[in-house]
């Protein structure tokens, strides 16, 4: 009986052993090909304009988007009261500007001054005026840009950001404007030279 018991056992070990395959040696294979040449997001299998260049904002296809339309940022420029001094902490700002100028030589850009509620309308006009042309003058004389891509203007305070008589709405209100325009269609980029209106200027 015992020999049974042991034989049948025996029976079922057997049956319920688990077969382990040998792993192969040989790498997996990529099924497809997942380079993105251009580093757009877009892999080259699906990219329909593999001749985008780099930092274009494209679409799902790999395409970037043609725009010929005005663009206006503030540039992060801080005057003090009553002046148009362009202190040199802020020469980064314009030197961006200036740079993406040189990038798209088709483009010019009108520069306006603002100013606070503070003072004469004829006085806060000429400043504003003032501090466009102190713009305008570090863009041709330092960074050597066309003076004729480059138009100062001065709007006093007929244009203000915010309404309010305290020092920080008087901040805000003290601003520079850039509008850029292209009588030729550029390629949408992913990043901004300039700062947003949540700054404060």
């Amino acid at each position: 009986m015992r020999y049974l018991i042991t034989f049948f056992l025996s029976l079922f070990i057997t049956a319920c052993a688990v077969h382990v395959d040998e792993m192969t040696v040989e790498p997996t294979m990529q099924k497809f090909d997942l380079t993105d040449s251009e580093s757009d997001g877009v892999i080259n299998a699906r990219d329909q304009c593999p001749e985008s260049f780099s930092g274009a904002q494209v679409d799902n296809s790999g395409c970037g988007a043609e725009r010929l339309e005005k663009v206006r940022r503030n540039l992060l420029v801080n005057f003090a009261n009553d002046s148009y001094i362009v202190e040199s902490q802020f020469l980064p700002e314009i030197a961006a500007l200036a740079n993406f100028m040189k990038e798209y030589s088709e483009t010019k850009v009108t520069i306006e001054g603002h100013t606070s509620k503070v003072g004469s309308k004829a006085l806060n006009k000429k400043l504003s005026q003032n501090r466009a042309e102190a713009i305008k003058d570090i863009l041709v004389n330092k960074f050597a840009i066309d003076e004729s891509r480059i138009t100062p203007i001065g709007y006093g305070f007929a244009r203000l950001l915010l309404e309010g008589d305290d020092e920080y709405i008087h901040a805000r209100n003290r601003r520079i404007v850039a509008e850029l325009s292209s009588e030729k269609s550029f390629t949408n980029m992913k990043w901004t030279i300039y700062s947003v209106d949540e700054r404060i200027e």
